[in-house]
């Protein structure tokens, strides 16, 4: 398993080693309790711009709206969403491998 995929697992409370996973409850709940903070946070702040009339993701993501203009850095917003999705088939292939791991066992 890679570095990157291990640190997240530990993160979220779940231990795989050679013959056995260990789940701690506690620190997943913990873990999921925080990213959920995290997110209605974000899109608390995310609303609040949008009823301000502005919002500015052109640094990440290549989106920057105004009251009176909304530009869109297609190659910035290209990038973003190619990495996106990246991040994401390997969280997806990690997940896969772990379910198949069991399902051998």
């Amino acid at each position: 398993m890679e570095k990157q995929d291990k640190d997240l697992f530990q993160k979220i409370g779940i231990d795989i080693g050679d013959e056995k996973i260990n789940i701690d409850i506690n620190q997943t709940k913990d873990f999921f309790n925080t990213l959920q903070k995290t997110f209605e946070g974000a899109a608390q702040n995310l609303e609040k711009e949008i009823s301000e009339g502005k919002v500015e993701m052109a640094e990440n993501i290549g989106i920057k709206v105004d009251k009176d203009n909304i530009n869109i850095d297609l190659k910035k917003t290209k990038s973003f969403i190619e990495e996106f999705g990246k991040k994401i088939e390997s969280f997806l292939g990690e997940i896969d491998k772990a379910v198949d791991n069991i399902d051998k066992k």
